[in-house]
């Protein structure tokens, strides 16, 4: 997988659904949670909009009619999509050091994440390092943090038999048998997907980490603003992102009917998402054991023979076929990009949905592709209008709750594409 750049409909998505550019000690709306997102995006789907970034520059009297949503949610709308300027200052605060963003509209995304989770599905990932490790077989470790000197051993253990049989983990990262299995695995030569709870700002900032995340051996990825603290709700949702990624999940230990690890490993069992392989030994809390009796596959602490290939078993659930544009996928995960645009007839072709765009559309799909995170396309007409009866630099950054570097380059650039006009005397800026 490639990074890529955020296009239009990722920069919509990241507004409607992340607390990013949100200042809660100001702003009181609140970011789609994934269901409620999910459920939005097939409304949008069906209604003439079509896709996120058409929701730029509409009214909430447009939106209410054509989505057929109330006064409430219209505002909630507007309010969120106004945060353009504020969210592209956080995403380079991100960028510079190092923290890249990926939205379910981008084909970089996860599709096993859609596939297995759908409504249930992040819309928003946050991630820092080599992201085609997630193009490695992965097998995922998990485990209560209190560990004893038994899982302790048998955690290192499954860490070595992880790299000799050409895996790499997907751990959580946590404290106890994620934290233990990743130093591990790093140790050995392997590499890792950590998909993180909290506070992934503080723990690039750690020297092990970037050593690793250089070195293209460990991945961070985090559902949650980077800046954000641990909470129980994120890293219960942590838990099934770990189990979907993975092959097959090993249990080192797990608390009975309580605790992360036992809702994670119970959770999986009723999903039927993928195989799990639970420590078995003289000395295992009782969680182990009532894994098992419920379906977990038996792993002897004496026995690690048996090749991680030999435990996977397919998934005998039948469901309906999934379709990706149902989550709002509008990027197909196969290595299609900018090219498939037909700038004949101005759409795009995608399995048997043709999605309509404009020229306008496709020169800014085209600029996108060059050009990380570049929030100025998104907030042209908004400038352009702000600016008909002139503005100062300072009046300016005040409209737009900028920084005054943020809204120098903005301004600049106007007047570059010869849209604006700088007036001296006083200085001000104003629509041509």
């Amino acid at each position: 997988m490639n990074s890529g750049n955020l296009n239009k409909d990722s920069l919509a998505i990241m507004l409607l659904c992340s607390n990013l550019a949100l200042n809660y000690k100001i702003d009181k709306v609140k970011p789609f949670t994934a269901i409620e997102w999910s459920k939005f995006a097939k409304i949008l789907l069906n209604s003439s909009i079509k896709r996120p970034a058409n929701l730029f520059n509409l009214s909430k009297e447009d939106l209410k009619e054509q989505l057929f949503i109330n006064d409430d949610e219209g505002d909630r709308i507007i309010n969120l999509l106004s945060k353009a300027g504020q969210l592209g200052f956080e995403i380079n605060i991100l960028n510079n050091l190092g923290i890249n963003i990926m939205t379910r509209a981008e084909k970089e995304f996860p599709k096993v994440l859609k596939e297995k989770l759908k409504e249930k599905c992040p819309p928003v990932i946050y991630y820092c390092g080599d992201v085609s490790i997630l193009d490695n077989k992965l097998i995922g470790v998990v485990g209560s943090r209190n560990i004893d000197t038994y899982g302790l051993e048998f955690t290192k253990k499954i860490a070595y038999k992880i790299v000799n049989e050409g895996y790499s983990l997907v751990s959580g990262g946590a404290r106890g048998a994620d934290s233990i299995s990743q130093e591990e695995v790093l140790s050995n030569g392997g590499k890792v997907a950590a998909f993180i709870a909290d506070s992934m700002i503080s723990k690039i900032k750690k020297k092990e980490i970037r050593e690793a995340i250089m070195s293209n051996n460990l991945l961070l990825m985090s559902a949650v603003n980077p800046k954000s603290g641990f909470t129980v709700y994120s890293a219960m949702d942590r838990n099934k992102y770990i189990y979907c990624l993975s092959d097959i999940t090993v249990v080192v230990s797990s608390d009975y009917n309580k605790g992360g690890t036992w809702a994670g490993a119970t959770e999986n069992l009723k999903n039927n998402w993928v195989p799990i392989v639970v420590r078995y030994e003289e000395k295992i809390p009782k969680g182990n054991s009532e894994l098992i009796k419920l379906g977990g596959i038996k792993l002897e602490a004496s026995n690690f023979e048996l090749l991680f290939k030999e435990y996977k078993i397919e998934n005998k659930s039948v469901e309906q076929p999934y379709y990706e544009c149902d989550l709002l996928s509008l990027a197909s995960n196969d290595k299609t990009d900018s090219k498939n645009i037909d700038n004949n007839n101005g759409k795009i072709e995608k399995e048997n949905t043709t999605i309509d765009i404009d020229e306008k559309d496709i020169c800014n799909i085209e600029k996108n592709n060059n050009n990380d995170y570049d929030v100025y396309i998104l907030i042209v007409d908004k400038i352009k209008e702000s600016l008909k009866t002139g503005l100062s630099l300072d009046e300016f950054k005040e409209k737009f709750h900028v920084n005054k570097k943020q809204a120098n380059d903005w301004l600049n650039r106007a007047v570059e594409d010869g849209l604006v006009k700088k007036m001296n005397k006083p200085v001000k800026y104003k629509t041509i």
